[in-house]
């Protein structure tokens, strides 16, 4: 008697977590034109350039490397001084990185009830980046930011209704993906227009070819991470 009402019931969360997407991308494609919005998003960029420069300290630690400490700056610009570690995999992590811990929330909060629990990994995410990283006597900028960023976060989980955690989390992993693509892209005028030292430089000097072959690739690999995140999202559960 009861599993027919439990079916609608889900299908219907599923509806809610699918408009919410919607409303989410919307809002954050709508950010991009609104003038202004760079204020109203500097948070947002903040946020990303954490979890970019976060993928850079992970891949370092993953191959074997150690991490001297990440430095953020006002202009939402980001460095990670490292030694040791596998430098292919270091240079393209933290756009690549970005990217996937932006699709891999957006999987993760596409199950009812989700929201909450999306903002306080997204918290918990920052605060260990932080903790671990931002060095506070080197970097009081970064450390105050990161620190601000999770307590808002936190907040968020614990005080939002659920709806609306939902629709947040959603929004800054919709956010945080875009970004990452936005930088991707950023990455490849900088390559072709500039002589400017980036991670897609330090990458043909040390393999060959060329920086835009780097930041195009890098692009593409991007875009289908954020691509197979999308399909899933949309079609589980069907």
């Amino acid at each position: 008697m009861n599993q027919p009402f439990a079916s609608i019931s889900g299908s219907g969360k599923r509806q809610q977590s699918r408009r919410l997407l919607i409303a989410a991308t919307a809002a954050s494609l709508l950010l991009t034109f609104l003038p202004g919005a760079a204020q109203i998003t500097y948070p947002i960029r903040l946020f990303t350039t954490l979890i970019h420069e976060g993928g850079h300290a992970l891949a370092t630690l993953l191959t074997g490397g150690s991490v001297v400490g990440i430095a953020i700056d006002p202009t939402a610009s980001g460095v990670t001084a490292s030694l040791g570690g596998w430098p292919p995999l270091i240079y393209m992590a933290g756009y690549l990185g970005a990217t996937l811990f932006g699709a891999a929330s957006l999987h993760l909060g596409r199950k009812p009830g989700a929201g909450r629990g999306g903002l306080a990994l997204m918290a918990a995410v920052v605060l260990l980046v932080t903790g671990l990283w931002v060095h506070p006597w080197n970097n009081v900028f970064g450390f105050i930011a990161g620190l601000t960023i999770a307590g808002l976060l936190i907040l968020g989980a614990r005080f939002l209704p659920e709806p609306a955690a939902h629709f947040l989390a959603s929004f800054l992993a919709v956010q945080l993906s875009l970004n990452a693509l936005y930088d991707v892209r950023d990455l490849l005028y900088m390559t072709t227009q500039t002589a400017a030292g980036n991670d897609a430089v330090f990458m043909a000097r040390a393999y060959g070819l060329t920086p835009w072959f780097w930041a195009g690739t890098w692009a593409i690999v991007a875009m289908m991470i954020l691509g197979v995140s999308l399909k899933a999202y949309w079609r589980d559960g069907k």
